[in-house]
């Protein structure tokens, strides 16, 4: 399994010493929200009557995103992130071993919403043959 992200691949060496950890932050910062952002942008170009009828092939975490989604409001809560994108870039730059348990459990939780929304995506689209992905 390959490490998540590409923040500690680049040459750093070409920075100075005292840029160098903003420039790792910077970089992962940028990274998280592009993939937060990819995947709200995904969500909202779906038709909200095609995602009605796929409740049925949902789990309840996915039936809680979509159900927010669909509900009329001023902001959709369940499309942005469990996790600010400053504090995953934060975690995601230090090596896995050094995590606390709750930064862990933050990274854990910002996967799953990803996935989640990955897979009420899939399921929009008919790429998926299950009738739940937990």
């Amino acid at each position: 399994m390959k490490p998540y992200g590409n923040a500690q691949d680049t040459d750093l060496s070409s920075i100075p010493s005292e840029f160098r950890e903003n420039y790792r932050f910077l970089t992962e910062l940028i990274n998280c929200r592009d993939k937060n952002n990819s995947a709200a942008t995904e969500m909202e170009c779906l038709g909200q009557t095609r995602l009605r009828d796929i409740r049925g092939k949902l789990n309840r975490r996915q039936i809680k995103i979509l159900n927010d989604y669909l509900t009329p409001a001023e902001d959709y809560e369940s499309l942005f992130p469990p996790v600010p994108a400053e504090l995953e870039a934060s975690i995601r730059i230090k090596k896995r071993s050094t995590w606390l348990p709750w930064e862990a459990e933050a990274i854990r939780k910002i996967e799953r919403w990803r996935n989640d929304v990955f897979c009420i995506i899939n399921h929009w689209n008919g790429s998926f043959s299950t009738s739940k992905i937990s």
